[in-house]
């Protein structure tokens, strides 16, 4: 009798097992992530926000469509992050001319962060369109905004039982761990240059990219456990 339940827990400890390769092995085949960030040297090389989202868009859509072209049975993920801010003024001013804020008295911009935002504003519906483009991937976005993000993060259902390729957290607002820093010292801290992250900045971006991580993987695996 003892012998009858001995072999039972070694069967259920075996099944338990397979179970949990099974889950790793759907998930490996479930997802390839891409993290993306661009645009940032178009505006620092004199594009206007306009042809800089043009470009993000192709851009974006041909990693998405490389993707289905070679995987099409693995959904894609994508965490795109907006334009990070950037205080190197005195390449803004550099530019002038021909990029001047008033071209006829060759005033120069004074800051990307005008272009920045016009670029950053531009993304969630870039994103929608996206997702509607290619309705099994599962796209993040990642904003240095702060506080809960607006509107429908996917399914219009509230039906929580059933998990839909659009039913996932689509933007995530990180505030200061995308640099949304206003003390210029602390700022300093993380872009020593105003421009690129250093070490300590990458492991504060880092954290944001967690958040983007763990949105994408939870949803895989209620997707897989449907």
């Amino acid at each position: 009798e003892k012998k009858k339940e001995d072999d039972n827990d070694e069967k259920k400890k075996e099944d338990d097992n397979d179970e949990d390769a099974a889950k790793i092995f759907q998930l490996d085949k479930l997802e390839r992530i891409y993290i993306v960030l661009m645009g940032t040297n178009n505006l620092g090389g004199g594009m206007l926000p306009g042809p800089t989202v043009e470009g993000m868009d192709a851009a974006g859509r041909a990693i998405l469509q490389l993707h289905k072209d070679n995987f099409p049975s693995s959904p894609a993920a994508m965490l795109f992050n907006e334009l990070l801010p950037r205080r190197d003024n005195f390449r803004a001013v550099k530019m002038c001319p021909p990029r001047c804020e008033n071209v006829t008295t060759l005033e120069p911009y004074k800051s990307f962060m005008p272009a920045i935002k016009k670029v950053n504003q531009a993304l969630p519906h870039m994103m929608e369109v996206w997702r509607k483009d290619f309705p099994n991937s599962r796209i993040v976005l990642l904003t240095s905004q702060t506080g809960e993000p607006d509107g429908n993060n996917g399914n219009d259902d509230d039906d929580e039982e059933e998990s839909h390729p659009n039913d996932y957290t689509m933007t995530i607002n990180c505030g200061r761990e995308m640099f949304a820093i206003d003390d210029e010292d602390e700022f300093d801290t993380y872009m020593p240059d105003r421009l690129h992250p250093n070490a300590k900045g990458y492991e504060l971006w880092s954290h944001c990219l967690k958040k983007g991580l763990e949105v994408v993987m939870d949803h895989a695996i209620r997707v897989t456990e449907t």
